[in-house]
């Protein structure tokens, strides 16, 4: 018989009475158990063994159990699953950062459980995932969390079928995915662009169908970017300028120098091209402070927290690498602490760093909430682009729902890692009722 002991304590707590039936739920799993209280002898509330069996609970893996008054059940968990990618018989992308996320997840007394669309039993509402046991990666069958949080780091994974089917299925069964998709750089100008006070942070930006719809932009700022709406890691950037002489450039991220002077017609063939291959945007070019002549930008990873609050975890600059205009760290930019890079930068005298930074924080708050409440999506973390132009204005260069999160900080504190791996687990563990 499915049985669950509590102690007195539990029993009054939750309302409920022995001998009675209570609904109990694992992640999406949910069975019924009649409730025993617990003896003075027994060391814990525990479930019975033809319970756990019924839950598809693995052995020996431990568990808590709480009570849902919203559900009217008994909770075993907390119990949050990490959605990730892997091609067929490899391993997961990003497999040392998923180790240390589950030494986290331990320590917190969280189960996160590893896998890929591809390991669900939609039938049985199980999944074959791996999970660090004693430091080495096991596979185990676990109920189908019912918190999934998304990690999958490649948009072509992302738009498998696979993965859509399976994101409208997670859809129909209650799960919450939490950072459910990449971002698109048009949608989410738009979302932003509904608030007044965000307006003043973006820069003027226009969606491209064909070529000559540069020209008003360019004409107005004399220099503006071309970038695809979904893009990752500077990818596809390339920016289109204006000479002092007569003319124009048109250079990749790649290339250091401005090459030839090229010709109004010759530009609209390249934008052509591009507009072939994937949907672009025009951004306003702005003349950006500089760090040893280099541009960089701001990025702060901004994380909720076991009450779903927003919080700043990470905050630090990023340098582009000589002959550069993209500061990614993929792409040979360099991280620094976020004060030391506004010292070492044209940005101003030290008073106005300290409001630089502060401004920078309110919108590290702000912004988030902006999204979310423009998309309707969820999220758990963003990582924001902040730049500061020659006159000491910020401004928001883009929004990324994937940040890459490094197992060490710029600035030597071991704090942040810890937090930039646990603020999405105690965020999970509070949408799995814990």
């Amino acid at each position: 018989m499915e049985t669950i002991t509590l102690t007195t304590r539990e029993v009054m707590r939750y309302g409920l009475q022995e001998g009675a039936f209570v609904p109990v739920r694992a992640g999406v799993i949910e069975a019924v158990a009649r409730i025993i209280v617990r003896s003075k002898v027994q060391p814990s509330s525990t479930a019975s063994k033809d319970l756990l069996k019924k839950l598809q609970w693995p052995s020996g893996v431990p568990y808590k159990i709480a009570f849902s008054s919203r559900e009217g059940a008994l909770l075993l968990g907390p119990l949050i699953g990490i959605l990730a990618n892997r091609k067929k018989g490899k391993k997961y992308s990003w497999s040392a950062h998923l180790k240390e996320t589950q030494r986290h997840a331990r320590r917190l007394g969280i189960t996160a459980p590893v896998f890929a669309v591809q390991d669900i039993s939609w039938e049985e509402k199980t999944v074959e995932a791996v999970y660090l046991q004693s430091g080495t990666w096991v596979r185990k069958i676990f109920p189908l969390p019912k918190v999934l949080y998304n990690r999958i780091l490649k948009r072509s994974m992302e738009n498998h079928p696979e993965v859509v089917e399976g994101k409208e299925k997670f859809e129909k069964l209650g799960v919450t995915l939490f950072n459910p998709c990449y971002l698109d750089k048009w949608e989410t100008h738009k979302h932003l662009m509904e608030n007044e006070e965000a307006k003043a942070i973006l820069p003027e930006t226009i969606l491209i169908n064909e070529p000559e719809e540069i020209w008003p932009l360019l004409t107005k700022y004399r220099l503006i970017y071309l970038k695809p709406i979904h893009g990752t890691h500077g990818y596809g950037i390339y920016r289109i300028g204006i000479r002092s002489t007569g003319g124009y450039y048109f250079q990749s991220r790649n290339k250091s120098n401005f090459g030839p002077v090229l010709s109004k017609e010759t530009i609209e063939v390249k934008v052509k091209r591009l507009l072939d291959k994937a949907k672009y945007v025009a951004q306003q070019g702005l003349r950006l402070a500089t760090v040893r002549r280099a541009p960089f930008d701001i990025r702060l990873l901004v994380q909720k927290d076991g009450k779903s609050n927003w919080q700043i975890t990470k905050a630090f600059g990023r340098v582009a690498a000589p002959g550069r205009f993209t500061s990614n760290l993929s792409q040979g930019g360099t991280a620094m602490g976020i004060r030391n890079t506004l010292a070492a930068s044209t940005a101003g005298r030290k008073r106005k760093r300290t409001l630089l930074i502060k401004e920078m924080r309110r919108w590290g708050i702000k912004l988030p909430l902006l999204l979310e409440e423009g998309s309707g999506k969820n999220f758990g973390e963003l990582g924001l682009d902040l730049a500061v132009d020659r006159n000491g204005k910020v401004w928001l260069l883009e929004i990324n729902s994937k940040p890459r999160k490094r197992l060490s900080t710029e600035e030597g504190d071991p704090e942040q890692v810890r937090l930039s791996l646990e603020r999405p687990l105690v965020y999970g563990r509070l949408l799995d009722g814990f």
